[in-house]
């Protein structure tokens, strides 16, 4: 296989309708692994940034950054990162002279970037030397000859960038702690002196918010909520930092720790996110509603619930259909950017609230995909996550890559099912509800529902799967229990079996192809199989020595594979071990699923690697990047000509299934 580059810059076109938005929709594609025709979606919106000089912003997403013209919203340009060789970008900045964007990556990574070529022009020394670690914020000096970067777990970097960028040196380097919790908010102000983020202990009832001297690392001030913090942001002139949770929004001095004034939003939705401008007017918030606007130089004073201390409420904004998550001002304060859950990016003028421009294709929370009849389109479905967003139907032409559509479901299910046909929707609602939607109907039609004993009340827990006809669908939960039912009469749902055997909770379940056998995987580490006629116990095995997070049968049904962090092969008729692969695994798998000639098992691992093994000797045939996280779905069109792989953050791609069995890569 060519080797491909580390990074590339990719021109992208304005292809296609949104017909939901009526908007111009972009080709989202880029550099891929040998075998992979197309990428449809972004991904998840992780940060925004306008330059300095207010001509371009960019966003960061798994994949990597995405430019647009400020002024028109058109999609400039893709800096890419290759899996393998750079991990997901989480947080970017731009240099004082708009020259150098920099970007933090999960793994503690950061590197440095021409913003008129795209090239990288260096990689940071590292930050931390964990595998697990996000480098959340960076931030420049005012000179442009510093960058500080900090870690989820407080690792406080500063660089020497000097005349020379391209040899950037480590100035000094603050070790941090490891917190049982990873803060949900951890932010450097804008004049790099402050490193803010959030310390909340549920169990104790204890929420605050810590400030840092990133020069010596030591602790500054402790500001105490009452309740959870949804989001902080620091004022241009690093003086002042806006927090809120729940229905409060307090500003506090930095300098001395003191609180400035504090708001009661009764009237307001739970706010998600906020931003001060750049030259101090305007205070933004982000609601599940849309956004508003703050400003204080509003001479009428209001009244307190339409006042935060000085900035008075000027504007209302409304648009996206699920709630905003990311805000960013552009340096005249002329331009508001609203990130949404709904996968899009709209501008907004921030003197009448005049739509600008939109730009879509941000999508995450990736749960399921489908594909038609004709094999030309695939649908698929997403919901964001942390809070819960609304489900998205997506339609997209394979032949093109063009997003035909994009539908909101109106349904809130954190865990849930796609049948094969595209048209079932199964999921948990709440505690101990399970609920069939038919969602090929507008809006969607409730077909059954079921309650479930045992069941968690927030879903998170639960895994469910269709038979490949879609006639039989199997659930599973925390207490271990399996529940089958039967859907093959007019729709209704008639329950087949429940059985315990599993002690902990079930991480996966798959049908055979013919749906006569179960296997159910959990997360000690043991697997069954079952008879699914009337529930009886096949065979159980615990060879594996970590959960069981993937299980996949052979086309004729011989065969079940099993993965976690090994890869096992397994006679169904008997319950024998038939092999397991011939090397170590790099990654723990998290999907499988057989060629439709049974002689090969694609797997997909938590790293978003793909793996091509040998199912007769156990050997691995070739591995392929492509997704920069994990891959938790895969599947063969009906002509066995097209493989799809799906990522939980919100990237499909899709693989010519000739071209990529015959790549020998080891």
């Amino acid at each position: 296989m060519k080797k491909l580059g580390l990074f590339y810059i990719v021109s992208l076109l304005i292809v296609g309708i949104l017909p939901n938005w009526s908007l111009a929709q972009d080709q989202t594609q880029g550099p891929f692994s040998e075998g992979a025709k197309m990428r449809l979606g972004k991904g998840r919106i992780n940060d925004i940034k306008f330059s300095p000089d207010g001509s371009r912003f960019a966003v960061a997403t798994p994949i990597g950054i995405w430019m647009y013209d400020a002024h028109t919203g058109e999609e400039l340009s893709l800096i890419a990162v290759l899996p393998g060789e750079g991990r997901e970008i989480t947080t970017i900045a731009f240099s004082p002279d708009g020259h150098t964007l920099a970007s933090g990556e999960w793994g503690g990574i950061g590197r440095l970037w021409d913003v008129l070529t795209g090239k990288p022009i260096a990689t940071l020394q590292e930050i931390s030397h964990r595998h697990d670690v996000e480098l959340r914020t960076l931030a420049f000096s005012a000179d442009g000859m510093k960058l500080v970067g900090a870690t989820m777990h407080r690792e406080i970097s500063t660089w020497e960038l000097g005349v020379d960028i391209k040899s950037p040196t480590i100035l000094r380097r603050i070790k941090g702690q490891n917190p049982l919790i990873s803060p949900k908010w951890t932010l450097l102000s804008p004049d790099i002196r402050l490193l803010a983020d959030t310390d909340e202990d549920w169990k104790n009832k204890k929420f605050q918010i810590q400030l840092w001297d990133t020069t010596t690392g030591n602790l500054l001030h402790t500001l105490v909520h009452t309740q959870e913090i949804e989001s902080i942001a620091f004022s241009a002139d690093s003086r002042t930092l806006v927090s809120n949770g729940d229905s409060t929004i307090q500003l506090w001095d930095t300098a001395t720790g003191k609180l400035q004034s504090t708001s009661n939003w009764r009237r307001v939705p739970s706010t998600h996110t906020l931003a001060f401008s750049p030259k101090g007017r305007f205070l933004a918030s982000g609601h599940r509603d849309g956004a508003r606007l703050w400003d204080n130089t509003i001479k009428q004073k209001q009244q307190a619930v339409y006042a935060i201390g000085d900035y008075q409420h000027s504007l209302e904004i409304h648009g996206h259909k699920d709630y905003i998550y990311r805000l960013a001002f552009s340096p005249d304060e002329k331009t508001l950017l609203t990130g949404s859950k709904d996968g899009t990016i709209q501008a907004w003028d921030t003197a009448t609230g005049r739509h600008r421009f939109t730009c879509t294709g941000y999508l995450e929370g990736f749960r399921g995909l489908a594909f038609s009849p004709d094999g030309d389109t695939l649908i698929t479905l997403h919901q964001p996550v942390n809070p819960p967003g609304i489900v998205q139907q997506q339609r997209w032409d394979l032949n093109t890559g063009d997003q035909l559509s994009t539908r909101l479901l109106g349904i809130k299910l954190v865990s849930m099912v796609l049948a094969p046909n595209g048209k079932t929707l199964a999921g948990h609602a709440s505690a101990n509800k399970y609920v069939l939607w038919n969602i090929n109907t507008d809006p969607p039609r409730i077909m059954d529902q079921l309650t479930l004993e045992g069941f968690p009340r927030s879903g998170l827990n639960v895994k469910s799967a269709f038979s490949s006809d879609g006639k039989m669908l199997a659930a599973g939960g925390e207490d271990g229990l399996v529940h089958v039912w039967n859907l093959t009469a007019s729709n209704k749902v008639r329950h087949q079996f429940t059985v315990k055997r599993h002690n902990d909770w079930i991480r996966t379940l798959a049908f055979s192809p013919d749906a006569k056998m179960l296997a159910s995987g959990d997360k000690g580490r043991t697997f069954c199989l079952w008879h699914v006629a009337d529930g009886a116990l096949l065979f159980t095995s615990t060879a594996h020595k970590s959960l069981v997070d993937a299980l996949a049968f052979s086309p004729d049904a011989k065969i079940l594979a099993s993965g976690s962090n090994e890869l096992f092969f397994w006679d169904t008729t008997t319950g024998g071990q038939l092999r397991t692969t011939s090397r170590e695994l790099t990654a723990r798998l998290s999907a499988l699923v057989f060629s439709p000639d049974g002689n090969t098992l694609v797997a997909g691992n938590w790293d978003g690697i793909l793996e091509l093994w040998d199912v007769r000797t156990g050997g691995l045939l070739s591995t392929h990047t492509g997704h920069t996280r994990g891959i938790n779905a895969l599947k063969f069109s009906a002509d066995s000509k097209t493989l799809v792989s799906g990522s939980f953050w919100g990237t499909i791609l899709v693989w010519d299934w000739e071209t990529l069995k015959k790549t020998n890569n080891r």
